[in-house]
């Protein structure tokens, strides 16, 4: 979800080297955050909830595996467990255990799929209309949230103002796919049969 990437103190070190010393000029740069678009935007937020969604679904089920060693171990441990099963039971808990494991490690490539998934979608939407902020700003840098660790102190007001720029811009924008209006169907010369309905998205 990174839009550009980077340093601050590149950007200087840059600048420093690029312009005549007659023509220097202090850098101009906005700051760009994905968190806060998310937050503030209802198409990226609408996008963004597909992840949410996914986390707490994998969460949920991690969470009822967890529960279900849990209640095997307490079953293995119990004083009054009868010997002739605790075998049995001991393969259970190995095979349960084997299954969190695997449930674990599936569970991160599928939200870490739909991460990425959900990232470039927002960028898509978002990136033309930074860079189209950028150029009216005439600005020579966005920095992203996720690429600036650093920071110290910075102006609450002008950290958010460019991200709510951007997300005022990307709510005003029209669907992608506007519908176009359908011709006009010449008169059946009997009724028609009922349409089957639509079979349910997979």
């Amino acid at each position: 979800m990174r839009l550009i990437a980077p340093s601050l103190a590149a950007l200087c070190l840059a600048a420093t080297l690029t312009l005549p010393v007659a023509a220097q000029e202090a850098p101009r740069f906005a700051f760009f955050s994905i968190n806060q678009l998310v937050r503030s935007s209802k198409k990226a937020g609408a996008i963004f909830s597909e992840l949410e969604i996914t986390g707490k679904n994998l969460q949920e089920k991690l969470q009822a595996k967890g529960q279900e060693l849990q209640t095997l171990r307490g079953q293995l441990e119990s004083p009054s467990l009868d010997p002739e099963k605790k075998e049995t039971l001991a393969k259970k808990f190995r095979d349960v255990e084997f299954e969190a494991k695997k449930m674990q490690e599936d569970s991160q490539s599928e939200y870490q799929r739909v991460e990425k998934k959900v990232g470039e979608a927002i960028t898509k939407l978002a990136a033309p209309i930074v860079e189209q902020l950028a150029k009216e700003q005439k600005l020579q840098l966005v920095l992203s949230d996720q690429t600036v660790q650093i920071l110290s102190w910075a102006d609450e007001g002008w950290m958010k103002g460019f991200t709510a720029e951007v997300s005022k811009r990307l709510d005003a924008t029209e669907p992608a796919a506007a519908a176009a209006p359908a011709p006009k169907a010449a008169a059946p010369a009997k009724p028609a049969a009922p349409a089957k309905p639509a079979a349910p998205k997979k």
